[in-house]
């Protein structure tokens, strides 16, 4: 086991982050890829044969934790952009149903779903102009009344 890390190891930990665990790992780097996607500290040292005391000592590096954040960051940046491709893809099959669906209830609840996300991006972003906003609100309520 390595007791410090020394700077050049941040492109393997960022590479560590996305292959997996891996048994051949040991002590630093078996914690950090525990860490990175939100393992306990008490089953991340478990994981890599350290005490609890040493996992906590790393994570008070400000190399391995800001190591650690940053492998994170990119994580949730990769998760975020893989829940965008499948958003699109779901706009696009709520359109493809909302255009072709042979049952009017299932058209009605694909019209229903793209304006209430259509109403909750247009929340998100205030700049949308507010006419925009006005008839997306006005055909939701008709949508609803009917």
């Amino acid at each position: 086991m390595r007791d410090h890390i020394s700077a050049g190891n941040n492109a393997q930990r960022h590479d560590l982050a996305e292959i997996g665990m891996d048994s051949e790992l040991q002590g630093d780097d078996q914690l950090f890829q525990a860490l990175v996607p939100g393992c306990h500290i008490e089953n991340a040292a478990s994981i890599a044969g350290i005490s609890v005391r040493t996992a906590y000592r790393r994570l008070a590096d400000p190399t391995f934790n800001g190591q650690l954040q940053d492998a994170r960051q990119s994580l949730r940046e990769s998760i975020l952009a893989k829940l965008s491709d499948a958003g699109h893809d779901a706009v696009g099959t709520l359109w493809d149903l909302m255009q072709s669906a042979d049952d009017e209830g299932v058209r009605l609840r694909a019209a229903k779903a793209v304006l209430d996300s259509l109403r909750g991006f247009h929340a998100e972003s205030p700049t949308i102009e507010t006419t925009t906003r006005t008839r997306v609100e006005r055909t939701h309520r008709v949508i609803e009344g009917a």
